[in-house]
């Protein structure tokens, strides 16, 4: 039988990966303590879940792709409340399905596969579906690689480039590296991608996860050509929900509806309406915001003890670890053996860019980050 073959050509998907190493591990009988795959163990809240059960029917429709109007509504309350932002219920929000299908689609919405101008400009190191909605679309993938404060500049991308390019990922705060692009840079980066008439999508599904200085949204720059995607997964703790928003120019919007109707990508009912409570109330956002920073706290106490370099790592879910030998894939393997399961930098690249890195998810309890800074206290004794 003959299949794709852009998908067959894709590498193993990283969670994927890592799921395996950690059921090897644990098949061995192994104590693993696992940084990998960014899944919160803090319990989603219970007015959530109370909010979801009380809005199952008995008789289970199928739900609209616009999605009813309170979650609409209870994300714009969010976007006045938290980025000082006014938007349209009714042309300027629509609710996904998670945000990882809505990236993986958005290319299907500006790539024609025949078209020379179909290059999709994303981050390097970064989140792989915007690659590989791309592939799959039909488009030219054109990763950009970072180092150093890992901050996306595509104004530095050279002018050819950018007349090819039809989409603009931007990454904010950056997974995996936690960095946060400033106003500034989110406002030169909206001129460009006018200056060329490439659409921009602001990924912004770590919106919330911030521990000193709340991070800017594209939303707050422009709207016009833009489109901002945001996340209950890691905010509250609905990674198993799949709930997301879409945002930004209603023109836009209304395509990517129009799209959706197509696959009928639609969250249900029920969901919305806990995605309704959860974009209403801020006290659970900040409750994990500080359990997440107490996490962080310990391990960067501890990186500096034994002299290892964190990158950026200022919001997020994530902390960016500059590997002592330069290569994040040995030191990841060497991890392994007191237990701990992170990703190396190599699984969110295309070029060799962040390769001299690993990502912890601050996944596990508190009480089990202190474990694990003592099974790698030991290893680290040993070398």
């Amino acid at each position: 039988m003959r299949l794709n073959p852009r998908l067959a050509a894709l590498p193993t998907y990283p969670t994927i990966a890592i799921d395996r190493i950690r059921d090897q591990l644990l098949a061995e009988g192994r104590t693993v303590y696992d940084f990998g795959t960014g899944d919160p163990m803090e319990p989603t809240p219970a007015f959530i879940r109370e909010a979801m059960r009380a809005n199952v029917p008995d008789n289970c429709r199928y739900p609209t792709v616009l999605g009813g109007r309170a979650v609409r509504e209870g994300f714009a309350r969010y976007a006045q409340r938290r980025l000082g932002v006014d938007l349209d219920p009714d042309t300027q929000i629509l609710p996904t399905s998670g945000s990882k299908e809505a990236v993986f689609h958005l290319p299907l919405l500006c790539i024609d596969p025949d078209a020379p101008d179909r290059s999709v400009v994303f981050p390097d190191p970064g989140y792989s579906v915007y690659y590989r909605g791309t592939v799959l679309a039909g488009g030219l993938p054109c990763p950009q690689p970072l180092s150093g404060d890992y901050i996306q500049r595509i104004w530095e991308l050279p002018r050819d480039i950018l007349q090819q390019t039809r989409m603009v990922w931007i990454n904010t705060p950056h997974n995996p590296s936690g960095a946060v692009m400033s106003r500034g840079d989110l406002l030169r980066t909206w001129e460009t991608c006018r200056e060329h008439d490439i659409l921009l999508v602001s990924d912004e599904c770590y919106m919330d996860v911030w521990f000193e200085t709340p991070p800017a949204s594209i939303l707050q720059v422009a709207t016009e050509g833009v489109l901002a995607m945001f996340s209950l997964s890691k905010r509250s703790g609905m990674t198993g929900y799949r709930s997301g928003i879409v945002a930004g120019d209603p023109k836009v919007v209304a395509a990517f509806r129009a799209l959706r109707t197509n696959p009928g990508l639609a969250p249900q009912d029920f969901v919305n309406a806990a995605a309704a409570a959860a974009w209403t109330d801020e006290s659970h956002a900040e409750d994990r915001r500080h359990v997440f920073a107490e996490k962080r706290a310990v391990l960067l106490e501890f990186f500096e003890e034994v002299g290892l370099e964190v990158t950026a790592s200022e919001a997020s879910f994530y902390v960016w670890v500059k590997a002592p030998n330069g290569d994040g894939d040995a030191f990841s393997r060497e991890l392994l053996k007191a237990g701990v399961l992170t990703n190396p930098g190599s699984f969110f690249a295309v070029t060799p860019a962040g390769r001299d890195h690993v990502r912890f998810a601050l996944v596990p309890a508190l009480k089990d980050c202190h474990k694990a800074i003592a099974a790698m206290r030991a290893l680290f004794a040993r070398r």
